[in-house]
């Protein structure tokens, strides 16, 4: 089993969290991993970057980290664990609303593209360009 846990500042929505989640598996499968772990992998995938020290300083836990986004695999029952860490769940920390793109890496340019509504959808599609930059 494996945590991984990223700033959920840099988080944009639940789909951004999975979708480097299901990166992470598919390059685990195909080999093709950059990094040892699934949990370093989606941190990568999640943040857009292809070196850890990248990822970890644009989407890692830092000391001002007061939400965490959490990501379990091999976990069959995500209540249970984190009833066993003492934790509790909030979703609403993952979503776009409020969230600084151009921190993620979004231009000002890039993000009046689309929607305000729209803006987590740059996320994913960073997610999406890792691979082809890889």
């Amino acid at each position: 089993a494996e945590i991984g846990l990223l700033d959920a500042r840099s988080v944009f929505g639940r789909d951004h969290l999975e979708s480097a989640a299901l990166h992470a598996i598919r390059g685990r499968d195909s080999k093709t991993m950059s990094s040892r772990s699934l949990a370093m992998e989606t941190l990568l995938y999640a943040s857009s970057q292809r070196q850890v020290q990248d990822a970890i300083r644009a989407a890692g836990l830092r000391r001002d980290t007061t939400t965490v986004g959490i990501v379990l695999f091999g976990y069959a029952n995500v209540d249970e664990f984190l009833r066993d860490m003492g934790w509790s769940r909030d979703d609403d920390v993952l979503n776009a609303a409020g969230k600084d793109v151009e921190a993620f890496g979004i231009s000002r340019r890039e993000a009046e593209t689309v929607a305000t509504t729209h803006r987590a959808d740059l996320a994913l599609e960073k997610v999406a360009l890792l691979d082809v930059q890889k």
